[in-house]
């Protein structure tokens, strides 16, 4: 920045009244508060020795080794360094704007004579020192920006400080309450918070307007007539006015509702984000909207709003849809599984014969085999992990790029979006994690080789299509797809099979009719021998003190007949059972005792097995003769 930019730019932001003479030197320009007269900058406008030195407070001793940073070389005190004008106009305006806060801050008027440093002359002569007036016509008339100024503009944009001296009581508050102390690391963000909550409710209705232009902005930042403006201006935001501004000051007041400042309760803060949102960024400053509805996640995660998680997480939930659909298939259709498999892959599945005769055929059974991958994972075989992606812990920073208290504490330490993706808080470290699913390098092409055999055994199972050459897979992953395949085959076959139904309320009428059928044949005889026959089994049979462990009348004259050595199938057709079906009864009521089956087929003839006929005869065979 050269020195007529230097001075004019001083003029603007500073006022006029900030540019005073130095005993009469011409080359010397001082800048001083309008309001406390004490100076915070000096310019040395010597051709040969141009320089720029400036009143840093405390802050000198850290900057002063910085690149573009040295001692003063005009005023030998420990709070002045010197800034190469070579620096960025950004830099040197910060700069400026730094010093001329200490000076506002400072109450001590200094004497100005006793600490100008006069160079000794090269030939070591004395030279004696003699006030000149300062010029001002002189570098007016060389800088073109001081030429283009008018009424309007000044008229239009108030920069100046001349009507700023009768400060409000709580803007001076504010500006009093500023705690230099705090440790340089959290500074800034601390006085901002506090600061904030000391001005939480207050209202101006400050006529001018001033702009201001800062990164990162505070309160700590505007000079006395831009906090008016600001203030001014969040009065009529909260009335639901919405004015176009400077974006700093828009800013000032999102960190406001980040930080809890003016709202009732977090759920009202967040009301306010969305309308501010909506009625302001996304008219006047669509950058500043896109840092905004980040920002907004961050604030439901950190004071824990479960309600809006469908709303402002839509891009992390269509995310992790796909990798949640592999990960819970049974959660999801067979449709959204198999979509989410063939997103993830570079092969052209849906060229597969199968998919073009049936798409729903071929979704279950793409599933199918899916399933019999996720199985492997009991073996040490994870496909989704290995392949597709990683699950893993990334630490993330909430409200990055915002003035926030990062010494609040968070309403929760454990944040869930959805099923794999988490927000944790460690209080120990004082940082937050982000739990989820990473995709991994190469996942579309191994997921290309997986389709790509999948298509290659359905072409062959099914005699479908030309015929595939193989591609490497893991001989696992392989048999995995054939198993599925396998599966597939035998449900198509048994629903192929004919249907047999039975009508169990009427066997019980069958069985009669049979019965009746049968002794309509018999001689009176035969039918007498049949009951004394009958008579006698039931005599065998009953038993009022025998314990039946659990078996049916039917079950238990079965095992007795069986142990006696009697006819059994006299008795079965009797009572029309089944002996397979008696059997098995049996052999299942009576396995808690043995462990084991008591009877079995020989020859499709039931029969007491050898090493249990004794141990069974004890308990069935007692007290009868």
């Amino acid at each position: 920045m050269n020195t007529d930019e230097l001075l004019s730019y001083a003029i603007r932001h500073f006022g006029k009244n900030s540019i005073s003479e130095v005993n009469d030197n011409p080359n010397l320009v001082a800048f001083s508060s309008p309001i406390t007269k004490n100076w915070f900058a000096l310019l040395n406008l010597d051709p040969k020795n141009k320089s720029l030195n400036i009143n840093c407070g405390d802050f000198a001793i850290t900057i002063k080794d910085l690149p573009g940073f040295s001692p003063s070389s005009l005023i030998k005190e420990d709070k002045w360094v010197e800034v190469s004008l070579g620096l960025s106009n950004q830099k040197i305006k910060k700069a400026l704007e730094y010093a001329f806060k200490i000076a506002l801050m400072s109450k001590k008027r200094p004497n100005p004579e006793k600490l100008i440093y006069i160079p000794d002359t090269q030939n070591d002569e004395e030279s004696v020192y003699h006030e000149q007036k300062l010029n001002f016509k002189n570098w007016k008339r060389s800088s073109n920006i001081l030429r283009k100024e008018t009424k309007s503009t000044e008229e239009k944009i108030n920069l100046n400080f001349e009507d700023t001296q009768l400060v409000p009581k709580e803007i001076k508050k504010m500006i009093d309450s500023y705690q230099y102390s705090l440790p340089g690391s959290i500074r800034r963000e601390q006085n901002f918070y506090l600061q904030g909550k000391l001005m939480a409710s207050y209202e101006d209705h400050y006529e001018g307007k001033q702009s201001f232009l800062r990164y990162y902005p505070t309160y700590h930042d505007l000079t006395v007539g831009q906090a008016r403006t600001y203030f001014t201006w969040r009065t009529k935001i909260r009335q639901n006015i919405y004015e176009k501004i400077s974006d700093s000051y828009a800013y000032i007041y999102l960190y406001e509702l980040l930080n809890g400042i003016g709202i009732k309760n977090p759920e009202a803060g967040l009301d306010k984000l969305i309308t501010f949102n909506k009625n302001y960024a996304q008219k006047f400053s669509p950058e500043m909207g896109a840092y905004l509805e980040r920002w907004i996640c961050d604030y439901i995660i950190f004071y824990n709003i479960n309600k809006t998680n469908n709303t402002f997480f839509v891009k992390e939930q269509t995310n992790d849809k796909k990798y949640e659909q592999l990960l819970y298939p049974d959660q999801f259709s067979n449709h959204e599984v198999a979509e989410s498999l063939i997103k993830l892959s570079n092969y052209k599945i849906r060229n597969c014969p199968l998919y073009k005769k049936s798409i729903e055929k071929f979704e279950y059974l793409l599933v199918l085999i899916w399933h019999k991958i996720l199985d492997l994972r009991n073996d040490g075989f994870d496909f989704f992990t290995s392949y597709i992606a990683y699950k893993n812990q990334m630490t993330i920073q909430l409200f990055s790029a915002a003035v926030f208290n990062h010494q609040l504490e968070p309403q929760t330490t454990s944040y869930e979006i959805d099923q794999i993706r988490k927000y944790f808080y460690d209080e120990e470290k004082n940082t937050w994690y982000c739990e989820s699913y990473w995709g991994l390098t190469g996942q579309k092409s191994i997921m290309g080789n997986f389709l790509h055999e999948v298509d290659r055994e359905i072409r062959l199972c099914f005699n479908l299509g030309r015929n595939l050459k193989p591609r490497k897979i893991e001989k696992h992953y392989l048999k995995a797809i054939r198993d599925g395949i396998k599966e597939y085959q035998i449900e198509e076959q048994k629903l192929k099979q004919p249907k047999i139904e039975f009508n169990l309320s009427q066997l019980s009428t069958i069985r009669e009719d049979a019965a009746g059928t049968r002794d309509s044949l018999l001689t009176e005889e035969e039918l007498q021998a049949e009951q004394e026959e009958r008579e006698q089994i039931e005599e065998t049979v009953v038993n009022d003190e025998q314990e039946d462990y659990g078996l049916s009348s039917e079950e238990m004259a079965t095992i007795i007949l069986l142990l006696k050595g009697k006819d059994l199938n006299k008795y079965l057709k009797e009572h029309h059972l089944m002996a397979a079906v008696i059997i098995d009864n049996i052999n299942e009521k009576l396995f808690d005792e043995f462990g084991d089956n008591v009877i079995e087929f020989i020859n499709d003839i039931p029969t007491v097995i050898e090493d249990y006929q004794e141990d069974l005869e004890d308990m069935f065979l007692k007290g009868t003769n």
